[in-house]
């Protein structure tokens, strides 16, 4: 059986093991017993990477663990830890549905989280939302779309990484198969026919003979038109996220689903190729996420009002459908300074770019292929953080500068002083630390002078041989 305690912490990144962690601790504290859910467990189980959100399943009031989250000080790192080992925790945002109290967390760190009340749901008529009823974890678990996504880890102190399996979703993960958990699954939440075909091209996994019979009985029916604008927006978005959204599309678009997710899509107005070419070009950029740049090609042919109504159904919040809406006239106005002669220098090109969100830089990158622009852009995003990774920062704390303000401000001056070529060689970086930390470098030792020779005492037979010489010139 697989060490989930060991998994979490090596397949999720640090800041996502830091929040998993952080809500696991609140919770605990509160009396409520805890879980990991859903996708995240089924890509710790079968090894898949990218991670991508935390969702958690909470056997108790997700409310209660919001307040206490939002009231609780940030826990700041120590000293002596490095600021990429532990990174701020900060709810930057969050959103609480009442209805079915879900908790959607976004923190600073980049980290999205869902907490969801354990429930089963009642469906009345297909299509629409489900009634809510409180239930235990292993209920909530057989409600669920697919095998493979009914797992659960808990994270109770005393049960932490004990795996949850009531459907057999191991075994189906084992054998690379996407198993529906009932007959009417599709018929009661449409988007899981978006979802089953985007998972199964994403993983590679078949589909088990049942789901398929179902599945093609709900396309039959055309069960997605029942779909909810929440469920279009939030499978919209999901293909969006994809790797490769431009596959997504084309299964979407073979299987006439297309409309399902917005009146406004259609093959035609959809330009594969250009997200190809995205995919091609962001893929050295390490952490890139297209996500809006994949939107803003998906809404390219659309009028500025569709475009904006679409945002508003897929974007999470309001300060990610603002820079959507703004991304295309902010990228024009960054590449015109970029590739202008202010930009000759790369500590102007650092100071320009340094607090760009990244999408905006992935923009430029992928819409302006001007050399001047991709050369000073591509410095950024991968010369300049090999020079600062090669700062001379021990040498530094030798002098007795510890971490903090002062130490970065001198850091941050020689960095600069790399970029612009001021400074060549290690030498001259040391020289340079002393200078800016205003310490003296050590004097060169001089050369330590030889002692005077003794004076030589002449022998008796000497002196008689120098007689004997002087009366012989005589």
């Amino acid at each position: 059986m697989s060490d989930y305690n060991f998994l979490m912490e090596i397949r999720l990144s640090p800041p996502q093991f830091q929040v998993l962690n952080h809500i696991s601790r609140v919770s605990a504290a509160l009396g409520i017993n805890l879980y990991l859910v859903g996708g995240a467990v089924r890509d710790l189980t079968s090894g898949q990477g990218n991670i991508r959100n935390l969702d958690f399943v909470a056997e108790g009031n997700t409310q209660k663990i919001l307040k206490a989250l939002i009231s609780e000080p940030t826990r700041k790192p120590a000293k002596s830890s490095p600021p990429q080992a532990q990174p701020a925790m900060e709810l930057e945002h969050f959103h609480y549905d009442p209805r079915s109290q879900t908790v959607s967390l976004y923190f600073a760190n980049d980290v999205e989280a869902e907490i969801e009340t354990a429930h089963k749901e009642n469906y009345s008529k297909p299509g629409r939302p489900p009634e809510i009823i409180p239930a235990g974890i292993f209920e909530d678990l057989r409600r669920r779309d697919f095998s493979v996504n009914a797992m659960a880890v808990s994270l109770h102190p005393n049960s932490r990484g004990l795996l949850l399996d009531p459907t057999n979703g191991a075994l189906d993960i084992e054998n690379r198969e996407f198993r529906a958990l009932h007959s009417r699954s599709f018929l009661e939440d449409p988007s899981r026919i978006y979802r089953l075909l985007r998972l199964a091209l994403r993983l590679g996994f078949k589909v088990e003979e049942r789901t398929q019979s179902w599945l093609e009985t709900a396309l039959r029916s055309k069960a997605w038109e029942a779909m909810t604008p929440q469920q279009q927006g939030r499978e919209l978005r999901a293909a969006l996220q994809e790797q490769n959204p431009a596959k997504v599309f084309r299964v979407y678009a073979e299987r006439d689903l297309l409309p399902g997710l917005d009146r406004s899509l259609s093959a035609g107005r959809i330009p594969f190729d250009r997200l190809e070419k995205i995919r091609s070009i962001i893929r050295s950029v390490e952490g890139a996420d297209p996500f809006l740049l994949h939107f803003d090609c998906l809404v390219e042919k659309l009028s500025p009002a569709h475009k904006k109504r679409l945002a508003q159904k897929v974007m999470p919040d309001s300060k990610t459908l603002k820079m959507a809406l703004s991304l295309e006239p902010e990228a024009r106005k960054l590449a015109k300074v970029l590739g202008g002669p202010k930009a000759n220098t790369a500590s102007f090109v650092y100071e320009l770019l340094k607090d760009k969100p990244q999408p905006l830089l992935l923009y430029v990158l992928t819409h302006f292929p001007q050399a001047k622009i991709q050369t000073r852009l591509k410095s950024f995003l991968f010369k300049y953080p090999q020079i600062r990774a090669r700062l001379p920062r021990a040498e530094l704390q030798a002098l007795g500068i510890e971490p903090g303000p002062r130490f970065d401000k001198i850091m941050e001056e020689l960095f600069r002083a790399l970029l612009d070529g001021k400074i060549k060689t290690h030498a001259q970086a040391v020289k340079a630390l002393h200078d800016l930390a205003g310490i003296k470098p050590p004097e060169p030792e001089s050369a330590v002078a030889e002692p005077p020779a003794k004076p030589q005492v002449p022998t008796k037979k000497a002196v008689a041989r120098g007689r004997k010489a002087g009366k012989s010139r005589q």
